[in-house]
């Protein structure tokens, strides 16, 4: 179970939100008190360190955010803004230069609530090694019997065969866009200046950064969310992205697959003409 606290300047109107977590089995802490401690630059790392995720409510101003923002980035948690409507994209960028990790809004449903809170925290947790996600007590069950069956280290050669088909009905254009540029490149990085130009001709990259960074971890999270539990994409620094070799050829194989599954379908179906 994975424990959450909301930090809000109003208990009562969090209430439903804590309720929402709850029924999809978190150990839910809603405070207001905390937040004051924070604010007042007392010291909290008893507290905080009973949580995973740390949710800052929609009662927080965006200075509220601001102020305790550098508080919590003191700690090893996961940072979520719920806000009232989905950030755009110069919000979004606002956010993850603060230290924000995913956010919420009060349309999300419970699926999708688990996918925005779930996904992001196992790969950090995987990818700082603490946590294996093959064998401890993770309560997101879909997730672990994904890996189970993907997990390179036991032998499985092959991804799903619905693996490309989620992903590409998943993906955002933007992310189809970036994915199918990186399977061309194969081993060769796909610089920061190539994406900029090929999803925002007219902008500066500069100016992109934190977009692409958002981009490219909420396609870690998809892949991860799909039952691909090991190393996706790597991001060579001061050069660009590219996919980890291994799993570069589980998506060649599991794409001729496909193709070939398309291929007898259409024989099939020939045949019962």
């Amino acid at each position: 179970m994975s424990q959450i606290l909301i930090l809000t300047k109003n208990c009562l109107a969090d209430i439903q939100l804590q309720q929402d977590l709850q029924k999809l089995s978190f150990e839910v802490f809603n405070s207001c008190s905390i937040l004051d401690l924070l604010q007042a630059d007392f010291d909290v790392s008893q507290l905080l360190r009973f949580f995973k995720i740390v949710i800052l409510s929609e009662s927080l101003s965006e200075p509220d955010v601001s102020l305790v923002m550098p508080h919590l980035k003191a700690y090893d948690i996961f940072i979520v803004r719920r806000d009232h409507e989905e950030p755009d994209e110069k919000q979004q960028a606002l956010w993850t230069e603060l230290g924000v990790d995913a956010w919420l809004v009060p349309t999300d449903s419970p699926t999708k609530m688990r996918e925005k809170l779930l996904g992001p925290l196992y790969q950090r947790m995987s990818e700082s090694g603490e946590v294996d996600l093959r064998s401890s007590g993770l309560q997101n069950r879909y997730l672990l019997n994904s890996f189970a069956k993907c997990a390179p280290d036991q032998g499985e050669s092959t991804l799903p065969v619905d693996f490309l088909r989620n992903l590409q009905e998943n993906f955002s254009d933007q992310e189809q866009k970036i994915f199918y540029r990186l399977m061309e490149r194969e081993n060769n990085p796909l610089t920061r200046e190539e994406i900029c130009s090929m999803l925002w001709p007219e902008a500066e990259v500069e100016q992109k950064l934190a977009q692409i960074s958002i981009i490219i971890r909420n396609m870690k999270a998809k892949f991860l969310e799909f039952g691909f539990e090991g190393k996706t994409l790597r991001t060579r620094r001061g050069v660009g992205y590219v996919l980890c070799q291994g799993f570069y050829h589980l998506l060649k194989n599991a794409a001729v697959e496909e193709e070939r599954q398309t291929q007898a379908n259409t024989l099939a179906l020939k045949k019962t003409v």
